[in-house]
């Protein structure tokens, strides 16, 4: 067999594959039809729980060298000219003073902008340094399925020699017009909504962003009827460079592309200011689609990221969601390799995945809605806008009637970019590799705002809550993440639990599967430092929390059992197929 693993596609999903693969001994070759990383800054938010993995895949700390952070993402603003007059800003990105400690009690991790062209280089490298091959400027052209493996046929795009490949398995990570999924002929749902392109142009706005700093700031500008007068400054750079997306007047997919000095133009007419020096970097267009794949694998062959789950940039959720998929399949695909688990675990990547997926999807074009209801209040053309601004600034009853729709609209937009729970509530339901004890009652979260507000549990299916632990009153605190994943299963208990911690150690030498095992309370491995643990463990003090090497509960249990070593291998092997 050439290669345990085949990825098609470098970018969030498939270089974090390689590099999580490659951290297991897993040896994969990724190729890529590009001739190198990503050469513009396409996805740059990126949320909590994506720094998760990163975290875990131990670059968190690199990548932080190269991002911006959380403080030049305070803001979202909306313009009639970065120039000239505002209609409105929000907080954006757990900035929010009223909200900050919601998002710094969720993760050990902050949100940061982080483009992917500086993103991608570090993955590979670093993916690279631990064994991973990449294959540029070579492009998928078909595979085949064989008895115990796949053979993929690739052309080198320089040379146009065609040659093949066999592995274990193909993983489809090629991105919204994916070939992989449709050589697979998996059906995808719904439709590509219309066309806009971005410029990525070096400009020193300073003066006009400094004082409301955001990553984001929408530019209403109707007057340029050729153009649509939805625009937006997305910063790269604090604040000296940006990817300007646009929008044609036109819905034709196959409207043509204007040309430079129209670009300049309408640049100039968004800034408001003709004295800015510009440089154009380069001009790409992209499709704002509503999307969705019916599965996400056959058989040896299994897809992710933007080739199963395709949307606006809305909440800033789709590399996110990409890394988090390949957190998902790395691990499984590593047990499976290496003989640790039975290949059958690979059918919960739709079960697990497609859900979480699905309803991005359905949030970004939700999203989109209320960009459009405050479109259309503040009006599209000269006149519908002139009309507004003047019954905004009206002292009448049809004054305060606008204004009261107005910040309504406003305040909609923020379920985009004060969104915690979207981006963290990622919860595997009906999955074959969790195990819910009988009697384990799942947590009512009715109470809770799903898109708004984090859900906090240990019950089976849900990502491990956070809480700050510390080995003794001298040591460094560290996340409860942080004792977890780095393609291990890992035990919580505590006081009374040794008998769990004596148990994953026969298990880990009898099954091969290592699981680490910590006792957290009084006298144990770690401290509960702020008695949070004790809040969300959600099992007693002989009880015990199994999680997953991509940080989910896999199983709990309340208290202790009368074998608890035939109880964690029984446990351990449904989980991994092997039962």
């Amino acid at each position: 067999m050439g290669y345990p693993v085949v990825i098609i596609g470098a970018g969030p999903s498939g270089a974090t594959t390689a590099l999580l693969l490659a951290q297991q001994g897993v040896k994969s070759l990724s190729i890529s039809r590009h001739s190198g990383t990503a050469n513009t800054p396409r996805a740059h938010i990126f949320n909590q729980r994506a720094m998760e993995v990163l975290r875990d895949a131990g670059i968190e700390e690199k990548l932080g060298m190269v991002a911006s952070t959380a403080e030049c993402m305070q803001h979202t603003s909306w313009l009639n000219t970065l120039a000239g007059e505002e209609y409105g800003r929000v907080w954006a990105w757990g900035n929010r003073p009223s909200q900050k400690g919601d998002y710094e009690r969720a993760s050990p991790c902050a949100m940061s902008d982080l483009p992917q062209s500086y993103l991608e280089p570090v993955l590979i490298e670093e993916a690279t340094r631990q064994g991973a091959e990449f294959r540029f400027y070579t492009e998928f052209v078909r595979f085949e399925k064989i008895d115990d493996g796949i053979v993929t046929t690739m052309r080198n795009r320089s040379t146009g020699e065609e040659y093949n490949i066999t592995s274990s398995y193909l993983i489809g990570a090629d991105g919204a017009r994916s070939a992989v999924l449709q050589a697979l002929g998996i059906p995808v749902v719904g439709r590509q909504l219309n066309t806009a392109f971005n410029i990525h142009i070096k400009a020193d706005l300073s003066k006009y962003i400094q004082h409301r700093p955001g990553s984001l700031n929408w530019v209403l500008n109707p007057v340029a009827p050729e153009w649509s007068a939805v625009g937006n400054f997305r910063m790269v750079r604090p604040w000296t460079e940006w990817v300007v997306s646009m929008h044609p007047a036109t819905k034709d997919k196959n409207s043509s592309q204007p040309t430079k000095e129209a670009i300049l133009k309408r640049l100039y007419q968004m800034i408001g200011d003709d004295s800015v020096d510009i440089e154009i970097l380069s001009s790409f267009s992209w499709t704002i689609n509503d999307q969705v794949a019916e599965s996400w694998q056959s058989g040896r062959v299994l897809c992710i990221g933007d080739a199963t789950h395709r949307h606006p940039p809305i909440n800033g959720l789709g590399s996110n969601t990409c890394i988090s998929d390949a957190f998902n399949i790395a691990w499984k695909l590593a047990y499976v390799i290496k003989g640790l688990a039975s290949s059958s675990i690979l059918d919960t990547l739709t079960v697990e995945r497609k859900p979480v997926g699905d309803s991005i999807v359905r949030r970004a074009n939700d999203g989109m809605e209320a960009h459009r209801t405050l479109w259309a209040l503040i009006g599209l053309d000269d006149s519908s806008r002139k009309k507004a601004t003047d019954l905004l600034k009206s002292d009448s009853t049809e004054g305060e009637k606008m204004r009261d729709q107005f910040r309504d609209a406003l305040e909609a937009t923020e379920d985009e970019v004060q969104a915690l729970g979207i981006q963290m509530n990622q919860v595997y339901l009906n999955s074959s590799a969790v195990v819910i004890e009988s009697g384990d009652i799942a947590p009512d979260f009715n109470h809770v705002n799903a898109l708004r507000e984090i859900k906090t549990s240990t019950y089976p299916g849900y990502h491990l809550p956070h809480v700050w632990l510390a080995a003794n009153g001298q040591a460094k605190r560290l996340s409860s993440l942080d004792l977890c994943g780095r393609g291990s299963f890992t035990l919580l208990t505590g006081v009374g639990g040794d008998a769990w911690l004596h148990a994953a150690k026969e298990v880990s030498d009898t099954s091969g599967v290592f699981i680490r095992a910590y006792k957290i309370g009084f006298g144990g491995d770690y401290m509960d430092a702020y008695r949070e643990w004790y809040q969300v463990r959600g099992v007693g003090e002989r009880g015990v929390v199994l999680i997953r090497p991509d940080h989910f509960v896999g199983w709990r249990c309340v208290d202790l059992v009368a074998n608890p070593t035939a109880k964690l291998s029984e446990v351990l092997q449904q989980i991994l197929g092997r039962a």
